[in-house]
């Protein structure tokens, strides 16, 4: 049994660490901060996922069973302090993917929710009391589930308002897609945790909760993907490539180099550029650096000279 935990670990793990992968590749591909702030928020989730697996089956098959309780004890604020701080960047993305900046006052607030609840499990957990009473673990797991479904179902809820407005409509359709696709999956992990599933005497469970817990993200960064690329399609038409001295055919500019000159003429910096159009600040500075061999320039000083001459 205990190679079964161990192997079944080592393939969460692994599960978990595709994801973050898939995540920060679109991250590279799209560039867009929105997708930053959805990788961070599933590596945090993942993150406490695990521990809550490893704390569950790998302690119970290879720690004696006076040392649960302790452990309990170590592994509950950390593990609260790791959904507090996925979740605070989910909210993060849902602002920046419905087109808004960071929301500072309100996760302000609402990280003071979290770090009160943290401290009072730390403190419940020490002081050579013999750990919190039953009172006080069930104030904390209503508050731990109240913030959790609070949070995910009122982002969730903000995305899908969003994307009942005006816009692009396919843009509109690919944002629904994301939301519904993590409302979904995050409720039939909690249906499966405290739903009619929710046996612990059925086989392979624990193993169960904590699939279908990384797994729905799966389904989520496919609809993310599909919303970046409807994102960029639909607004890359914002920013209008300018004449380059000797035109487009006799410089060898393409029509996003272009594009992009007349950005730096407007005196947008690399990461303006790639908050723009939508594209990873590796590809910008690729762009540039092609730009600046075609035109005979060296930086972008020399390259407004030479703009300025045009006739």
């Amino acid at each position: 049994m205990r190679t079964l935990s161990l192997l079944a670990f080592c393939a969460l793990f692994g599960l978990s660490a595709l994801g973050v992968f898939l995540a920060d590749r679109l991250v590279r591909t799209r560039g867009q901060a929105y997708l930053r702030s959805y990788t961070l928020h599933l590596a945090f989730w993942n993150g406490h996922a695990l521990l809550q697996f490893m704390q569950i089956v790998l302690g119970a098959e290879f720690l004696p069973a006076a040392s649960l309780a302790p452990l309990g004890l170590i592994m509950a604020p950390i593990v609260s302090l790791m959904a507090a701080t996925s979740l605070c960047f989910l909210i993060i993305f849902a602002r920046q993917a419905a087109g808004g900046r960071r929301p500072r006052l309100f996760l302000a607030l609402y990280a003071s929710l979290w770090a009160g609840l943290v401290i009072f499990v730390s403190l419940n957990a020490g002081g050579g009391a013999p750990g919190p009473g039953g009172r006080s673990m069930m104030f904390y797991a209503l508050s731990f589930f109240v913030l959790k479904m609070a949070t995910v179902l009122g982002a969730m809820a903000y995305l899908l308002h969003v994307a009942s407005g005006s816009g692009d409509a396919g843009e509109k359709r690919a944002l629904r897609a994301v939301a519904w696709a993590y409302m979904l999956g995050f409720l039939l992990f909690q249906f499966s945790v405290s739903g009619p599933l929710a046996s612990r005497d059925l086989a392979g469970y624990d193993y169960l909760i904590v699939l279908i817990q990384i797994g729905f993200h799966f389904p989520v960064l496919a609809a993310l993907g599909l919303y970046a690329r409807r994102r960029a399609a639909a607004r890359t038409g914002a920013a209008h490539p300018v004449d380059v001295p000797g035109g487009p055919s006799e410089t060898g500019l393409s029509p996003r180099e272009a594009e992009i000159v007349g950005l730096v003429m407007q005196g947008l910096s690399n990461k303006e550029i790639e908050a723009r159009l939508f594209i990873s600040l590796e590809t910008v500075k690729k762009h540039l650096s092609s730009i600046y061999r075609k035109l005979g320039v060296k930086n972008r000083l020399q390259l407004s000279l030479l703009m300025q001459k045009k006739p």
